[in-house]
């Protein structure tokens, strides 16, 4: 039980310096700071309509799941039950927290927004991976930051939906990070990995992959925090 503490611990670490990292964008304004902390607590928050909509979704399967099926059962709960209800409540969450800033939000707040939900969810997240897995599991998800990684990415694609006008990149801020997070999900399942002895790796490559798209972002962020073009305030949420 002690080293699960400390595996926790650990792996919180990643989350509060991306936090602060995304916090500090705007120096000392304080404003800004306030709104990062409530899309933080909204991430958090949202945690329980993952919950509703994940229940919901295994109900109606309940009622359709063919039987003796393992790997198609893995396939919808780990993309269905859990990708699909996670990364929708998380892109609500963060454009109804985005659109509370309506009149000063630029297309880096909106990754900065997002980037906060994802890490409120994420250390809700850990919690329940503290009961439920072991110690390398939870450092995994804890450094790799994934919902951190998948929320930077929502969040510049949502950023792009707004600047440009157009809704299919709302629609690609919700894919992509669906189809890594589902991907990752489903490669651990234990009937994926019965087909090929070499499907093993398929989860390492999925986590360099979360690992490239969260330094990717944070790389990013450095680079335009002084571009007017990501910096300068959206003219419309309106999408």
């Amino acid at each position: 039980m002690i080293v699960l503490i400390i595996a926790l611990a650990v792996s919180f670490i990643p989350s509060v310096l991306l936090y602060l990292f995304l916090s500090r964008l705007h120096g000392d304004d304080k404003e800004y700071k306030n709104a990062c902390w409530k899309s933080f607590i909204a991430g958090v928050l949202c945690s329980f309509g993952v919950i509703l909509l994940a229940f919901l979704l295994n109900m109606l399967w309940l009622f359709i799941c063919p039987k003796n099926q393992p790997l198609l059962n893995d396939f919808i709960h780990t993309f269905i039950l859990a990708a699909f209800a996670e990364e929708l409540v998380k892109q609500l969450t963060a454009y109804r927290q985005i659109k509370k800033n309506r009149i000063s939000v630029s297309w880096l707040d909106c990754i900065a927004f997002t980037g906060c939900v994802g890490i409120g969810f994420e250390i809700i997240e850990a919690f329940v991976y503290f009961f439920n897995t072991n110690v390398m599991q939870i450092l995994v998800r804890g450094i790799t930051l994934m919902h951190g990684a998948y929320a930077l990415l929502m969040g510049y694609f949502i950023g792009k939906s707004i600047h440009t006008g157009n809704k299919f990149y709302m629609f690609i801020a919700f894919f992509l990070p669906f189809i890594l997070h589902g991907a990752y999900d489903f490669s651990l399942a234990d009937s994926f990995q019965a087909i090929n002895d070499n499907f093993v790796f398929i989860p390492f490559i999925l986590v360099f992959i979360t690992v490239y798209v969260l330094i990717h972002y944070i790389l990013f962020i450095r680079k335009v925090r002084n571009d007017d073009k990501y910096t300068n305030p959206l003219k419309s949420l309106n999408i």
